[in-house]
């Protein structure tokens, strides 16, 4: 069957849509109805983020990366900021030690659901702690959400049900978070202290984004805001989302149309896809250019975004709670004095 697969149904297929390349326009709801691929093939489009696509062969580069590497690119320079891997049981792991700064500030804090910009009151914190390691952020396939790394407290309370440190329970994997991203990375002064992607290995997905290509979307909530910050932001659908993943120009896409867009409610936008091994989902991440005062305060640095969840493993409700890390800690930012420090001496 994989010999047929390989040597007759894939070339033909090939040809097939080569010779009808001009003729050939289907709708992204029609593909499944149209055309029964297997689960390792997807289709090679002419043109990205169309209500219409134009196909003209398919691919068998279908997740195959064990990682996936975000860089952004600037002038002639393409920096690192941000990585994904997926584990063997489908659960993620977030790592951003691309910057020089390793200082942070981390609060976990209740929130309700809102668009906009947001302010977090003091009344709201329910943790704070600073950080002197390098951590990451790990979503586990439940859907606890947690910061960990070398001596960073972590885990789940047996006793009590909540995280031991920081953390919150929040839609599993398989389910995802529906009514926007999963997780989200800010980052800015990259000339001033982010890593160059100076080798590429064997296995890992590179993403280059670049503001000048129009990768970044710009988002302004005020007409005289500077857009200072490069925000991504990760999407998490469900596997049977990778139907409607597309190959263009050699790098995969989905096109996801925002209901709640608060910019212009019910816009598409095409997104670059982590292509990663161990996830039957799709991650589909989000590059917008936006403002934060954080940039204002420091020559470089970034911030981590949670998702929505709980703070104790039997509430079902997934929501309410949420946490960020926020690099270089700011002096006018730490709401309390002393601060209980998230590292411990083994």
């Amino acid at each position: 069957m994989n010999y047929f697969k390989r040597k007759i149904w894939y070339p033909f297929l090939n040809r097939l849509f080569k010779y009808f390349s001009d003729k050939l326009y289907v709708k992204n709801k029609d593909l499944q109805k149209i055309f029964k691929l297997p689960g390792n093939v997807r289709f090679v489009s002419l043109v990205k983020n169309s209500d219409i696509h134009t196909f003209v062969g398919v691919s068998s580069n279908v997740k195959c990366y064990e990682r996936t590497v975000i860089c952004i690119k600037e002038a002639d320079r393409i920096y690192k900021v941000i990585s994904v891997s997926a584990t063997k049981d489908g659960s993620l792991n977030i790592f951003f030690p691309y910057c020089k700064e390793k200082n942070a500030h981390i609060i976990q804090h209740t929130h309700k659901y809102k668009g906009g910009t947001s302010v977090i009151e003091m009344s709201q914190i329910t943790k704070e702690y600073l950080v002197n390691e390098t951590t990451k952020l790990s979503i586990h396939k439940s859907g606890f959400a947690q910061l960990s790394g070398n001596n960073i407290k972590s885990g789940i309370d047996k006793k009590t049900g909540k995280p031991k440190g920081i953390g919150v329970f929040s839609s599993p994997l398989e389910n995802p978070v529906r009514s926007g991203p999963t997780f989200g990375f800010g980052c800015w002064g990259l000339n001033n202290g982010f890593e160059l992607l100076d080798n590429r290995k064997k296995n890992t997905q590179y993403i280059i984004l670049e503001k000048e290509k129009g990768d970044f979307t710009e988002r302004k909530f005020d007409k005289n805001e500077k857009l200072n910050q490069y925000s991504l932001e990760f999407f998490i659908f469900p596997k049977q989302a990778n139907t409607y993943v597309y190959e263009y120009n050699n790098e995969p896409f989905i096109n996801h149309i925002i209901g709640n867009y608060l910019h212009a409610p019910g816009a598409r936008f095409a997104h670059p896809v982590l292509d990663l091994n161990n996830f039957n989902g799709v991650i589909a991440v989000f590059p917008a250019l936006v403002w934060t005062r954080f940039a204002d305060e420091a020559a470089t640095g970034f911030n981590i975004d949670s998702p929505g969840g709980s703070d104790n493993v039997a509430n079902k409700f997934l929501t309410g709670n949420a946490f960020h890390l926020f690099c270089p800690k700011v002096v006018n930012m730490i709401g309390k004095k002393n601060l209980e420090n998230l590292e411990f001496t083994i």
